[in-house]
């Protein structure tokens, strides 16, 4: 099936899905029933969903897969406050990090150092003593952004 929206703004839609991965939403089928859960996985360009832990009124479901054609909106209840060129920028300033040692990637929400870390909204992945330090920074960030203050 080919994409009805422009290129730029699919990866955009790709983007925000990327971003409530993890997150709480509800999706409201064509033919009115709802489920909230959590945000597992999507595909693009078919809308296929996996929601975890969904509530469907009384009734609760550890997983969910749900046909993408059925799908007539997803509403999300959480967002990210994670921005992978502000956070990169961050980074960079905190720990000294060269600028080409980082690469933003912010389509997809994602962050790579190094090339060996890895760093989203939902965490750093990557080993040793570099990643543990980018852990913390990512911390120090997220609660920084919760707070409202201005990152420099």
């Amino acid at each position: 099936m080919a994409s009805a929206i422009a290129p730029a703004a699919a990866r955009r839609l790709v983007a925000e899905l990327n971003n409530l991965l993890g997150k709480r939403v509800e999706v409201v089928l064509m033919d009115g029933r709802k489920y909230k859960g959590t945000l597992l996985g999507f595909d693009h360009p078919e809308m296929n969903l996996v929601l975890g832990d969904v509530e469907a009124g009384e009734t609760r479901i550890p997983r969910l897969f749900i046909m993408g054609r059925v799908v007539a909106e997803i509403r999300a209840y959480e967002t990210t406050m994670f921005d992978p060129r502000e956070f990169a920028n961050y980074v960079a300033r905190r720990l000294g990090l060269r600028p080409d040692a980082i690469k933003v990637f912010q389509d997809a929400g994602v962050v790579v150092i190094y090339n060996s870390i890895r760093v989203t909204a939902n965490g750093v992945e990557g080993a040793g003593p570099l990643a543990a330090k980018v852990s913390y920074v990512l911390r120090e960030y997220i609660e920084a952004k919760k707070r409202g203050e201005e990152l420099r």
